[in-house]
């Protein structure tokens, strides 16, 4: 038996056909073949970029949050006889959460249906379960692909700025300016060092450090090794042996599978929590139904819709992120 095989690349057949699935179409498809067909189940709410968003749900098409700002009053000594001092808020800035509709659709004839020992039928409704993973993943992506230094993005923050932006403006004129972005670097133990101290000295939008701390680092592929080493070497990488590695074993460093190749995100809280601005609204989670063609009772198909938005409030409390010089 001759079993060596030599490539022969298969001529690429053209693009056509109707939006109409007819039985003709699948006659010569055997059911061996059809087990090779894509299973995916849809598993986007477990991805690692479905984890980095807040969940919220949104009835509307659009959403606007007005925030106040928290004071920063101490108590001021006050007997019982002496008249109150009260608190007074002031107005942050104002944000419009944008909902946008998905819908797609398969339809065949009811002949396809009753010939079909292969699954070409369901295989199709498949295609529309991918088709709504692949549109929310590819819009998560994108959130992070334009984050640090863009020229445009997805969306913008209730200040104005990017995700990730240096020389923000806080709502007080009289409260500083801030930046979460980071300097274009190395992974080294300084640049980690200096990126904590950035954490630390953030400041609220009255002015107060936050003393914020660092979680986790979310790092490009090529990057893992680099990390490693760094994170596993009792000695700073490249110096004298006695020479101690501050960073030792101290983060979490976590691959960012869909990231952009060069550049890296400082977590400074759980994505989950309240503190996290990211969000992903959710007017409707994906839903499959069945659709009626006009008067004709033997051409049937399912759509699927669903509706969403995405958008932060304001970054400070988890996000940082920068550029990575090239390996």
């Amino acid at each position: 038996m001759d079993i060596t095989k030599t490539a022969s690349a298969v001529a690429q057949k053209h693009l056509t056909g109707s939006d109409t699935l007819i039985q003709e179409s699948y006659g010569i498809i055997n059911a061996y073949v059809d087990k090779i067909m894509d299973d995916w189940q849809g598993e986007i709410m477990k991805d690692q970029l479905m984890g980095l968003f807040r969940e919220e749900s949104q009835k509307h098409d659009i959403y606007k949050v007005k925030m106040k700002n928290r004071p920063n009053h101490t108590a001021p000594l006050s007997r019982d006889a002496d008249d109150l001092t009260f608190v007074t808020g002031t107005d942050g800035f104002s944000y419009e959460f944008f909902m946008y509709q998905y819908r797609l659709a398969v339809k065949a004839e009811r002949r396809l249906l009753e010939v079909d020992d292969v699954g070409a039928v369901k295989d199709r409704f498949m295609w529309l379960m991918e088709a709504s993973d692949r549109t929310q993943r590819n819009a998560l992506k994108d959130v992070f692909a334009r984050a640090v230094a863009p020229s445009n993005a997805p969306f913008l923050c209730p200040d104005g700025m990017y995700l990730v932006d240096a020389d923000r403006p806080n709502p007080d004129p009289k409260v500083p300016n801030w930046s979460n972005e980071l300097a274009t670097m190395d992974i080294t133990d300084e640049a980690l060092f200096n990126i904590v101290l950035r954490a630390k000295n953030q400041i609220s939008p009255n002015g107060e450090k936050l003393n914020l701390k660092v979680k986790k680092f979310l790092i490009p592929q090529e990057f893992e090794r680099v990390a490693w080493v760094l994170s596993n070497s009792g000695q700073k990488v490249g110096s004298t042996a006695n020479d101690a590695n501050w960073s030792n074993g101290r983060f979490t460093f976590e691959v960012f599978d869909e990231g952009p190749d060069n550049t890296i995100f400082a977590l400074l809280d759980d994505t989950k929590s309240e503190k996290n601005g990211l969000q992903i609204r959710w007017g409707e989670k994906p839903n499959l139904k069945d659709v009626e063609f006009g008067g004709n009772p033997d051409i049937f198909g399912k759509r699927i819709r669903f509706r969403f938005g995405l958008g932060s409030l304001d970054p400070r409390y988890v996000w940082m992120g920068g550029l990575l010089n090239a390996l």
